[in-house]
């Protein structure tokens, strides 16, 4: 009898163990804010095409787009953004800080210095990034009084 107790007592020792490891977190999985600045900030993203709705992809030769920061939950990033020239006044700043979106991680950010907001998504295996935003302002660059107001679209590439 003393033997079936012991045999009874490590099995409900055993199974305890067991479902405590059960209730551990994956201390490993990444929140979908960190999963998406992975994906935004893995490659130098090339612009295929600029648009208001007219086509404006000529007016960015060239033109790159880096992502880049470390990850902290609600964290401000970077990106910067090159070309061969600029056009004179343009509703994209070519670098600045941004923060997701709390209420839509996957597919807003805030741009800082303006809180501009901007929709975006990833197509393409996550090759593609197309930003949109309605952006109304004198635009960035050298302050001429061109109009840049209106519906934009931004559309990259990458590797």
């Amino acid at each position: 009898m003393k033997h079936l107790n012991r045999v009874f007592t490590l099995l409900i020792l055993v199974s305890a163990a067991l479902s405590f490891n059960g209730c551990k977190k994956d201390e490993n999985k990444q929140s979908e804010e960190e999963t998406q600045l992975n994906k935004l900030k893995s490659d130098q993203w090339t612009l295929t095409s600029a648009a208001d709705p007219s086509d404006r992809t000529a007016e960015y030769p060239g033109m790159k787009l880096t992502i880049s920061g470390n990850f902290t939950e609600g964290g401000t990033y970077h990106y910067t953004s090159t070309a061969t020239s600029w056009p004179s006044v343009s509703p994209w700043k070519k670098e600045d800080d941004w923060k997701f979106q709390p209420a839509a991680i996957s597919s807003g950010i805030v741009r800082q210095s303006d809180l501009q907001a901007m929709d975006y998504t990833l197509s393409n295996s996550d090759k593609t990034l197309t930003i949109h935003f309605t952006y109304s302002g004198p635009g960035f660059n050298n302050g001429r009084t061109e109009s840049v107001e209106g519906d934009w679209t931004f559309v990259f590439t990458r590797p």
